[in-house]
């Protein structure tokens, strides 16, 4: 205080000698100081410590998480909750399908887009023999089987609509508005992709005793590839393969855009997918193969399947397929697999269900009577029979909660 007052400084040593820096060590010797080393070495204890304390509440952390994880993905369900209900004014032949912050009601007569509360956020009357809805991102196509109109729609609304004047068998939509459609003509058959104006910015002509009749067709969600299961005409045998085709760089300057193909010989491919814009499924009568499609295919893994296929459903993570059982009483075998095409699940069943489908990480199975749920291990998480007939059940991509449409109402409900 004194120094501070008189203003004189408070260092009064060689201001050129060199600085030491001294520590104190805390023991009854106050005239010990640490040596550099021994400092260091207190420092790399200290550090030390304090990498085992944060390595101990990380691996604490993650055991709760793994718990929690297993808690939820274990847990059973006796009964629901019903949490919102609605009176249905519409048509008993509506499809509803789950989009966005709600869902899609679907009828020859028209669609509409409604949020979980009921509120109708926009609707597009049509007049339609057999109406296809597909949904990438937030575009929806609607196509009308056996007719020539596809309609083109957002989260706002009604973007554009194209007359194909040829008749439509199957429609696909990409992330960017891109329309695929599948068209017949007497004499041929035409793959026609419409910009989201409803342009027409690419056609591919195929006929039966050419490259063959399309039998179903893929698109990736970013619109670049697209892969078709041909049937096709050989002498006097029906043939089948798959074809890739690639509307980017990569194929500008191949024949046709095709960039690569499989010969599946008389074994028929009924179904194709992207399941991301670079892995491509193809389920034939007897297997299922999985491709990788950067630029051109090139086949992972190919699962042979003994029993009859009933039925195929995916996601971006699992391939389910159903087929007949004839290991147990049971009648159906379910079976998952990952995109690497690795078995995650197997299980049986003994009932119909009309609706099998990925929620997440959980499958939801429903009939008109009953709704079950499973986990990916094939565990039933819940097993619910409705007095009401199910039309359809909406998953909301919340475990435990769906949608369900019943002859008279809309009904939210939480499993319990």
């Amino acid at each position: 205080m004194a120094d501070i007052l008189s203003g004189k400084p408070r260092f009064n040593g060689d201001k050129n000698a060199p600085i030491r820096k001294i520590v104190q060590k805390d023991s009854e010797d106050s005239n010990d100081i640490y040596t550099e080393e021994e400092i260091r070495q207190k420092v790399r204890q200290h550090r030390i410590t304090q990498l085992k304390v944060v390595t101990a509440v990380v691996f604490v952390i993650a055991l709760i998480v793994l718990l929690v994880i297993y808690i939820l993905d274990n847990r059973t369900y006796s009964s629901y909750k019903l949490t919102k209900s609605i009176s249905r004014e519409d048509v008993e032949t509506s499809d509803y399908i789950s989009y966005g912050d709600g869902y899609l009601r679907c009828s020859s007569d028209g669609i509409s887009y409604f949020t979980l509360d009921g509120t109708a956020v926009w609707n597009q009357t049509f007049s339609m023999k057999k109406p296809q809805v597909k949904i990438c991102d937030s575009f929806i196509a609607v196509g009308d089987v056996n007719g020539n109109m596809i309609y083109l729609f957002d989260k706002s609304g009604y973007i554009s609509e194209v007359n194909t004047s040829l008749t439509i068998s199957q429609v696909e939509v990409a992330k960017d508005g891109l329309v695929v459609a599948v068209l017949e003509d007497n004499n041929a058959n035409y793959i026609n992709m419409y910009d989201k104006s409803g342009e027409k910015i690419y056609s591919v002509k195929t006929t039966l005793s050419g490259d063959g009749y399309p039998f179903d067709v893929s698109i990736t969600d970013d619109g670049t590839k697209l892969m078709a299961a041909y049937i096709y005409v050989s002498g006097e045998e029906i043939k089948n393969n798959i074809v890739f085709y690639n509307f980017s760089e990569v194929g500008k300057n191949e024949t046709e855009r095709v960039v690569g193909g499989y010969d599946f010989d008389s074994t028929i491919v009924g179904d194709v997918q992207f399941l991301t814009d670079t892995l491509a499924v193809a389920v034939s009568e007897n297997s299922i193969s999985l491709y990788k499609v950067k630029e051109t295919p090139k086949l992972l893994k190919k699962i042979s399947i003994d029993e009859e296929i009933q039925r195929i459903f995916y996601s971006d993570k699992y391939i389910g397929i159903v087929t007949d059982n004839t290991d147990s009483s049971d009648l159906y075998k379910l079976v998952v697999y990952n995109t690497s095409g690795n078995e995650v699940c197997e299980t049986t069943f003994d009932t119909n269900y009309d609706t099998i489908q990925f929620d997440d990480s959980s499958i939801v199975l429903n009939n008109d009577s009953s709704l079950c749920v499973m986990n990916m291990k094939g565990k039933v998480l819940a097993n619910i029979s409705f007095d009401s007939t199910i039309s359809d059940v909406v998953c909301l991509g919340k475990k435990g909660k769906y949608v369900i449409i019943n002859r008279n109402y809309i009904q939210t409900i939480k499993l319990k």
